[in-house]
């Protein structure tokens, strides 16, 4: 217990706090979370009551209605339109949001998810080549999830006669690809609001403005209603851990609704196999649904994920979950396994390691599995982390970060020792000769500490500010259900409570857990403390850090702390 340091986001805030609880009459807690979060003012409405209409003009996009006509144009003659994809969770539902739309109004559409072994990632030329070798020749190519640095791959669909449209979130190269549009906002400055927008969320924006172009110029999209797919925008979204602030938070909250109406067999299919119910969150999709999709390109056929979201039939809607089911409990022993070995190298000084940062490289450990084996190693050691497979002369790795820092700028400035490297600024992709591999951390070590400070690797909890019990009414835990979506960058309200004594407690899950009551001058509620057993608790006053739920329980509601940490008084 209360190993790491608590550092509260909400000090000296009091007077903030208190003019946006006076504002809008909100509980005190709640303008606490609020005003630790930075949400002040006149976007506190806006928070609390998030609305589809708040959503900006896709039009913001520069490209984007040359795209949207191009797209009713190949509908109008017929023509067939490729949408080449990614094999992960954003970029498969992306995918399959993109061709949904696209059919509804008419569209001969097919799809081409690249293999992660045998065609490699993003949008190559070769992904090009086998993509119309399977779906033939199609004038118009619109890539999801990918597609910003592949300025080849575009050049050779280009003088194929094939227009294409690329749609992304990734960081951009040097140059842009010359395509008829480049739909990502990280390459223009006035759309920095909309950097954090996942590839599920880009589509969406395209599949927005192309329905607006439809409608506005009588071309078609009258029936069809973005709504619904939004589903697949907080698929996507949530799975590939991009921040739930923004426009990201309003299509997620709606998306989350969607998937708990499960009006897709696939869905269905998948939350039944996941064995979820309808009362969904971020983090089912986190632990228990993206796992699952993303299995399927880490082990076997991404194609088969696709097919699920995509499928009109309950029958074969089980039939691919089936299939995802046993993908992934093949990636969760590699997985395990890899873990293990990445472990005993760490623990026996034979990684390459430093206060700053850590590189495990493993001969011919599964490469679909070793990005799930970093994030738990940057998040065990809290270090930015390399995981790379080494086969023949060659290595290839993911790699997380932590901290803020930006992987992909570090990456850059060692880039003279790799052979190619991609990807967000908390999560990358490299390849390089296996003979650089000790050259490269060197560079990545010496970056990284122009970057970061040791501080900011600092093992420590953020909470909100501090609460007291009797804050802990009615009215609360009616507004905490407007603070959710909670996931990456909305996180759960966590508060400080001081001085509460430990009234009972007892063991739950087989006593590796505790419930119990906790009181103070002004007030007591139930506690729940995971992986903390009740001999930690008995007859004990302590401060806690806790997150206040509510406890569905035989019928009841019952309010609680879920304890984070604590420390005794």
């Amino acid at each position: 217990m209360g190993v790491k340091n608590w550092k509260c986001a909400g000090s000296n805030l009091d007077s903030e706090i208190f003019s946006v609880q006076q504002k809008y009459s909100l509980p005190r807690p709640v303008a606490m979370f609020l005003v630790a979060r930075g949400i002040s003012g006149d976007s506190v409405p806006d928070f609390l009551e998030p609305r589809l209409g708040n959503l900006s003009d896709p039009y913001r996009f520069p490209g984007i209605k040359e795209a949207s006509a191009r797209l009713w144009r190949a509908i109008a003659e017929h023509e067939p339109i490729l949408i080449h994809g990614d094999y992960d969770t954003d970029g498969i539902t992306a995918s399959a949001l993109l061709a949904w739309v696209l059919s509804q109004n008419g569209a001969i559409v097919h799809s081409f998810i690249p293999h992660r072994f045998d065609d490699g990632y993003g949008f190559t030329p070769e992904s090009l080549d086998k993509a119309l070798e399977t779906n033939g020749h199609c004038p118009v190519l619109v890539t999801v999830d990918c597609g910003i640095t592949s300025c080849d791959a575009v050049e050779s669909a280009t003088a194929r006669g094939i227009d294409v449209i690329v749609t992304d979130h990734h960081e951009a190269g040097p140059e842009l690809p010359k395509a008829l549009a480049v739909i990502n906002a990280k390459v223009y400055p006035e759309l920095k609001d909309l950097e954090l927008l996942s590839g599920a969320g880009v589509a969406f924006k395209l599949s927005h403005a192309f329905i607006k172009y439809g409608r506005e110029n009588n071309l078609g999209g009258f029936q069809t209603r973005l709504e619904e797919v939004l589903d697949f925008v907080a698929l996507g979204t949530v799975a590939d851990i991009v921040p739930l602030q923004g426009e990201n938070r309003v299509m997620v909250k709606y998306g989350i609704d969607a998937l708990r109406r499960q009006i897709r067999p696939g869905v269905r299919a998948l939350i039944e196999s996941s064995r979820l119910h309808n009362d969904l969150t971020p983090s089912d999709i986190t632990f228990r649904l993206a796992p699952r999709i993303n299995a399927a390109g880490r082990v076997g056929d991404a194609n088969v994920a696709l097919a699920l979201l995509e499928s009109e039939h309950i029958v074969e809607a089980y039939g691919c979950a089936s299939q995802l089911e046993s993908y992934n409990r093949i990636r969760q022993e590699k997985e395990q396994e890899i873990y293990q070995e990445a472990k005993e190298q760490i623990d026996r000084n034979l990684a390459w390691q430093s206060p700053f940062s850590l590189l495990v490289a493993g001969r011919d450990w599964h490469q679909g599995v070793i990005g799930i084996v970093a994030s738990r190693l940057a998040r065990d050691y809290n270090r930015p982390t390399i995981v790379l497979t080494i086969q023949g002369d060659e290595a290839y790795g993911s790699g997380r970060s932590v901290a803020r820092l930006n992987l992909v700028e570090v990456l850059s400035r060692t880039s003279h020792l790799l052979d190619r490297f991609g990807g967000h600024p908390m999560a990358v992709g490299i390849g390089l000769r296996t003979d650089r591999i000790a050259d490269f951390f060197e560079a990545m070590d010496r970056e990284i500490r122009t970057q970061i400070k040791a501080e900011d690797l600092e093992n420590f909890i953020s909470y909100d500010g501090e609460a007291f019990l009797n804050e802990m009414t009615p009215a609360f835990f009616e507004y905490l259900s407007k603070l959710a979506p909670f996931g990456h960058c909305n996180q759960k309200p966590l508060f400080r409570f001081n001085d509460l004594r430990v009234e009972h407690c007892g063991a739950v899950g087989g006593g590796a857990h505790t419930r119990g009551m906790l009181q103070s001058r002004n007030g007591q509620i139930d506690f729940i403390a995971f992986n903390h057993p009740p001999s930690e608790f008995y007859r004990r006053t302590i401060d806690v850090l806790a997150t206040p739920q509510i406890n569905a329980h035989m019928g009841r509601n019952i309010p609680q702390l879920n304890v984070v940490d604590f420390r005794e008084v």
